[in-house]
């Protein structure tokens, strides 16, 4: 072992056996972590790249998680393989009793074109349903699984004196929705379920340096429907002869916006967006149907129940009094994220404590989705925002111009890891 090495894991034991306060013994810890960090981060930096090159889509992620099986080795994990689909999962045993947690990463790219012009830039073809896509890492999954490796390495390195069990868990399929819901079925927690989890996403709105958190609901429900609106179609010169699909589609799409500001309580935050309306083939025919497709976000299982039946309502409704014919298919997709208020002001503390407090900072809760939402349901967790916007930056996440700093690698590593030590260790105390 380096001599550099020898000296911190000496720190480290002196910091912890001596009869110092717990602040005393947190710097001691943040120090080593500190340390660990910079000199794994050349390595990380690399594996880093080497993913975002050879990117895979959602069920495919095969060479990334033989990667991070394979360094999970490295580190002496106990690891298991094909959990989910290509899920990988790998038991950290710490060198003094405590208490189990997790930790997750996604792996999956999404089916973009890479415009970035990045030396690293993925140029990946991959065939999903018959059809070629490119691959790009552009929600930033190439840094959650980095920041995860680099958290075990530091923690690996550490674990003489870690107090308990960290689960780390390479999650594929986060951007198909089910992910996490494969491993679950598939037992990710073969191994001792956590008392509970925690996770990063990545933040293209803040700088490398910041964290941002949301206590509570954090992120949606990502619902949606598909409406066909049925007619026996005729000419455009007589439409009192036929129901016109189009006038009722556009009816309902401008109903359903009335139906959210008049009928949902403005404390409940809720988004129906129509994002698809197809119907017709010429200006003088009144087709046989029109086709409308759209995403519903709610907050908690009431709610989208809620509004579930108050689309369905109003859809109905519309119809009937058009004398309109029509089939709806409403489907519940990936529940919303409830981060656990009391979990959440932990790892803050920790962040700030790590960080300088400013630069941890509380932001309102997104419409958007994550099958995080999954995890969060079996143990109390709490999904984090690792702030990735280089300077100058304007491209947001799915663009194909997407950019991530790779100076919030080493943040979110030392961040991670305190944040696991900690909760590890105020667990294993009592």
């Amino acid at each position: 072992m380096p001599k550099r090495l020898s000296a911190l894991s000496l720190t480290l034991v002196v910091g912890l056996l001596m009869p110092v306060s717990a602040q005393a013994q947190a710097k001691t810890v943040d120090k080593a972590i500190e340390a660990l960090t910079a000199e794994a981060l050349p390595r990380l930096i690399e594996i880093r790249r080497d993913i975002h090159e050879h990117a895979e889509l959602s069920l495919q992620e095969t060479r990334t998680a033989a990667l991070v099986a394979d360094y999970w080795k490295t580190l002496g994990l106990e690891v298991r393989t094909s959990v989910g689909g290509t899920g990988v999962v790998g038991l950290l045993r710490g060198g003094k009793p405590g208490p189990a947690v997790g930790m997750r990463a996604d792996m999956d790219a999404l089916p973009i074109v890479e415009e970035t012009g990045l030396p690293f830039a993925s140029r990946r073809k991959a065939v999903r349903d018959g059809r070629e896509y490119g691959t790009m890492h552009a929600c930033g999954h190439d840094i959650h699984t980095t920041v995860m490796l680099g958290v075990s390495t530091v923690l690996a390195k550490m674990k003489a004196d870690l107090p308990g069990t960290v689960i780390f868990v390479a999650q594929p399929a986060e951007e198909h929705g089910d992910g996490a819901l494969s491993m679950l079925k598939d037992g990710v927690f073969r191994f001792g379920k956590p008392e509970a989890m925690f996770a990063f996403h990545v933040d293209d709105t803040a700088p490398a340096g910041v964290i941002k958190y949301v206590p509570g609901d954090a992120l949606a429900n990502v619902d949606g429907f598909r409406l066909a609106v049925l007619s026996e179609g005729c000419h455009g010169a007589n439409p009192d002869l036929c129901v016109d699909p189009i006038v009722v589609g556009a009816q309902i799409v401008i109903a359903l916006q009335v139906m959210v500001s008049r009928e949902i309580s403005v404390h409940r935050n809720t988004v129906v967006t129509v994002g698809s309306f197809h119907a017709g083939s010429a200006s003088n025919i009144i087709p046989p149907r029109a086709d409308l497709q759209a995403t519903v976000r709610t907050y908690g299982e009431d709610q989208r129940r809620l509004v579930r039946d108050k689309i369905e309502r109003t859809v109905s409704a519309l119809c009937a009094a058009a004398g309109a014919r029509y089939e709806l298919e409403y489907d519940f997709g990936t529940p919303s994220v409830h981060n656990d208020p009391a979990l959440m002001k932990e790892a803050v503390e920790t962040a700030a404590r790590v960080l300088d407090p400013k630069n941890v900072v509380q932001e309102l809760p997104d419409m958007g989705g994550e099958d995080f939402a999954y995890f969060a349901r079996e143990v109390p967790s709490a999904l984090l925002l690792l702030g990735v916007q280089p300077p100058g930056a304007t491209a947001t996440l799915h663009s194909p111009f997407f950019v991530a700093d790779e100076n919030a690698i080493p943040i979110g590593v030392r961040v991670m890891a305190a944040t696991l030590w900690d909760y590890l260790g105020r667990r294993a105390g009592k």
